[in-house]
């Protein structure tokens, strides 16, 4: 097991990392996308800084790490790209504007890296696998209430790790959807307008008592040099398994 510090908001420092992945440890064949963060703020209690901090870390980082690594999967025809999503992409609820849109972003890097890869790159068997969980007992979403409970019960973590290693294990491409009721939002947008606005208004309640842990206290700040800015100390990180 290695682990590599590496601040993911920035081209650079990702490309930085990448080389000394590359020379330590060799090419990745299994890049999992999965680092986030939530500021939990409404549009107009958010700074420009929450907002940059959450897509840059939400959806930016995935577009970074993949092109560092991309190219020999590409070269090889053979390896796979998870992108770690959630139900957020296809319901966006009071107080989670960014996090909603950089979860959708997220979704929509994936669909677009998938028909690249046959239509651009002629590499089909570089397989692309979308992850979308609920709510899960993490310090990000402490005290969020996502409802529902029997048919969406809160999720733990390992749940959703073996779940995305079992579908890479696999060797194919996917959707992992954990509870797998949850797939049912999807079909959110096909409903009428009044029954969209309803079910996001309806959810207002869950970030109610939201008290999600912070990971930085300055968002406009370098993560590299703080103590918190370690990967384990988000809900999420970025994994980088090698093959070689």
């Amino acid at each position: 097991m290695h682990h590599f510090q590496c601040d993911i908001r920035s081209p650079e420092s990702v490309n930085a990392v990448a080389d000394r992945i590359r020379a330590q440890v060799g090419h990745p064949t299994v890049i999992i996308n999965n680092a986030g963060v939530a500021r939990g703020k409404t549009l107009l209690d958010a700074e420009p800084s929450d907002v940059r901090f959450t897509f840059d870390v939400n959806t930016l980082a995935h577009y970074w790490i993949t092109k560092a690594f991309l190219p020999n999967m590409v070269a090889r025809n053979h390896g796979m790209v998870v992108t770690v999503s959630s139900f957020a992409s296809w319901i966006t609820i009071p107080n989670m504007i960014d996090y909603g849109a950089s979860k959708a972003a997220a979704l929509a890097f994936h669909e677009g890296l998938t028909a690249e890869l046959t239509t651009r790159y002629n590499a089909p068997r570089v397989r692309t696998v979308s992850v979308h969980p609920g709510h899960t007992r993490t310090a990000l979403f402490k005290g969020f209430r996502q409802g529902a409970g029997f048919l969406l019960p809160q999720l733990e973590p390992d749940s959703i790790a073996e779940a995305v290693v079992r579908q890479v294990l696999t060797g194919r491409s996917g959707n992992v959807i954990l509870p797998e009721f949850g797939g049912s939002l999807s079909a959110l947008r096909a409903y009428p307008d009044w029954y969209q606005h309803r079910a996001r208004a309806r959810a207002q309640g869950s970030m109610a008592n939201w008290s999600g842990r912070q990971v930085v206290s300055d968002v406009s700040a370098p993560f590299e040099g703080k103590e918190s800015s370690q990967g384990h100390d988000t809900s999420e990180s970025t994994v980088l398994v090698s093959g070689e």
